[in-house]
């Protein structure tokens, strides 16, 4: 973007500055079964956005709370621009299904009363299921509904759009965070730290104008918001949106749409790559027939940590088809930090590195040879170095001193793009996101008063390392089991127990919970058949008990089945391992079958 007295200071500035410059260009397009059958010009959606702007400011004052609940489409991109142009904060969420309201309703219950929100705004289709799910408001009458499919069409309108005042240091959304590990909490974005990371982002990405992306990632999370609605508007590019049903129906179409699109660009979790590796096994031998993936020059991969062996089987699988390693950048980010962090070069082969499994159970991350045996070691891909004007440390958890590289501990970060804090929750948000390291705080404040572009510390609540330079990202602080001195990753059994070839079940989780005397017992819930017998349940346990035993060293304290399709993951696909950990200790999770250590019992 430009520099000088009149560059942008936010994405509103960018958006209206780019829609003169190139105004037919598509910002985004709507996809269905493969065709492209709705599109937003920049021009039209900054026209959009001035003029429901100045609705919506008939409705809420700046700075109030507005709750943005839309089926896929391309009504919710031109709202959410209008909540910015507005000056309003906006608030993604999954709408809720009355089909579906035990599952989809307590979230959105609870997004509703923690922001506080002053409007909900939605299509006409879907006002009668919003109207259930004001209820859960904290005082319904106060919390006004909108349908906006009719709105902001007037041009004249928006011609009397004016800018906020100050808008950089206004907020300008609430990214709710999945939740795996408890409450969802709403992080405070400001205009700045969207720009900021936008700016920044640009410099891994490296994408030109009119770079085409495809996404099927839902809007309401930080991967669909950030980097396929936002970064492609930010650097001049185009979105082509697919749904994510349409994904989870079909995931080989996502491949045939970056092929067909010649696409740039395209993201998601890890578990994306290995459904489309499996469904490719599956398909019709002409399935892939004209797949020609060699446009695609960078593909994010977040959200949930990539795996060595997703990288290896994709490549291989896709390789025929134009596919290129080095268009894999594995990132580190979170919803806390407006989304990336730390990045992989972009043109590079991601890094693939095994570290001793014996060093790593007590802190110490240290490289193995390639020739070493699998059960030595613990493979970890790299996520590269963090973006310009950040800083990553690794600390102690407990006494919050930096440690040296090659050690393990929670990952602490820093920069403009950190959010602010999180809704309506001073406390953490000043143990978070004002942290300061064990013997640096003087050092860090002289260095503030010389340079008032330091930012404070954010504790993620993440585990890593970091050795060369590189951030490498191990799991999350809640989740890590120490038993005997040593520390085990419940992400590292679970693979060993329902991935690959040789998997004993669909899924497992992982956890501790502490015993009588509050030692940490080693527990293990997995997927189990309703219509199996007792015999085939008990060996089943038997199996998983020996294998954790043979590849990871230790036997478990308990193991238990639970119903299949019973697994709790967030919005994200995350598990909800501490779900696990209470319903067990407190005798609330449906068991089809226990092994104990001391015996077993039905």
């Amino acid at each position: 973007m430009d520099s000088g007295p009149h560059a942008p200071t936010t994405l509103v500035d960018v958006l209206h500055a780019r829609a003169q410059r190139h105004a037919d260009r598509p910002l985004y397009q709507q996809l269905a079964s493969g065709e492209i059958v709705g599109e937003l010009s920049y021009a039209a959606a900054d026209r959009r956005a001035r003029a429901l702007a100045m609705e919506l400011r008939e409705h809420a004052q700046p700075g109030e709370r507005v709750l943005l609940l839309y089926p896929f489409g391309l009504e919710y991109p031109a709202v959410f621009l209008a909540c910015l142009y507005a000056g309003l904060c906006a608030v993604p969420a999954f709408p809720p299904d009355k089909q579906r309201a035990t599952s989809t309703m307590p979230r959105v219950g609870a997004i509703i009363r923690d922001a506080d929100a002053r409007l909900i705004l939605t299509t006409a289709d879907l006002v009668e299921t919003v109207e259930f799910a004001r209820a859960e408001a904290v005082n319904p009458d106060a919390l006004e509904i909108l349908a906006t499919d009719a709105l902001g069409h007037d041009a004249d309108r928006a011609e009397t759009w004016t800018r906020p005042a100050q808008l950089e240091d206004a907020l300008a959304f609430l990214q709710y965070t999945s939740g795996s590990t408890g409450t969802p909490r709403g992080v405070m974005i400001g205009h700045d730290n969207l720009y900021a990371h936008q700016r920044l982002a640009h410099e891994k990405f490296k994408q030109d104008e009119g770079a085409v992306t495809v996404s099927w990632l839902p809007f309401y999370h930080d991967m669909g918001l950030i980097g396929s609605l936002l970064y492609p508007l930010y650097h001049g590019g185009t979105t082509a949106l697919m749904s994510p049903t349409a994904f989870l129906r079909s995931p080989l179409a996502w491949l045939m749409a970056v092929s067909k699109l010649r696409a740039r660009v395209s993201t998601g979790p890890n578990f994306a790559y290995d459904l489309c590796v499996d469904r490719a096994a599956r398909a019709k031998p002409d399935a892939l027939d004209g797949l020609d993936l060699s446009s695609w020059e960078l593909t994010v991969s977040g959200a949930e940590p990539l795996r060595p062996q997703t990288i290896e089987r994709f490549c291989q699988r896709f390789a025929p088809h134009g596919f290129r390693p080095e268009t894999f950048m594995p990132c580190f980010g979170m919803a806390e930090a407006t989304l990336m962090v730390s990045g992989w070069p972009l043109e590079r082969a991601p890094s693939l590195r095994r570290f001793s499994r014996e060093a790593l159970w007590t802190g110490r991350a240290e490289p193995l040879p390639e020739e070493a045996e699998d059960s030595e070691g613990r493979d970890y891909v790299s996520c590269g170095t963090p973006m310009r004007e950040h800083e990553v440390a690794i600390v102690d958890p407990d006494t919050c001193a930096r440690l040296p590289d090659g050690h393990e501990g929670e990952i602490w970060l820093r920069g403009p793009s950190v959010g602010r804090g999180y809704w309506g929750d001073a406390e953490t948000s000043t143990r978070r996101f004002a942290a300061h390291i064990e013997g640096e705080a003087e050092a860090e404040a002289e260095t503030k008063a010389d340079s008032p572009g330091v930012w404070p510390w954010f504790r993620t609540d993440d585990t890593g390392f970091v050795l060369d330079g590189e951030l490498y990202g191990t799991g999350r602080l809640a989740d890590l089991i120490v038993i005997g001195g040593r520390r085990y990753q419940p992400h590292d059994i679970e693979r060993k127990l329902a991935h690959g070839p040789d998997a004993l079940v669909k899924e497992a989780v992982v956890f501790s919970i502490p015993d009588a005397e509050g030692k940490p017992q080693l527990c293990i819930a997995a997927t189990g058949r309703r219509t199996s017998g007792d015999e085939v349940r008990r060996k089943l346990c038997e199996r998983i008990a020996a294998r954790v035993l043979e590849r990871v060293g230790i036997e478990p304290d308990r193991v238990v089945l639970i119903p299949q399709r019973s697994v709790s993951k967030t919005t994200s696909g995350k598990l909800r391992r501490y779900r696990y950990r209470s319903a067990l200790r407190d005798g609330e999770l449906e068991v089809l079958w226990e092994r104990s250590a001391g015996g077993v019992a039905g």
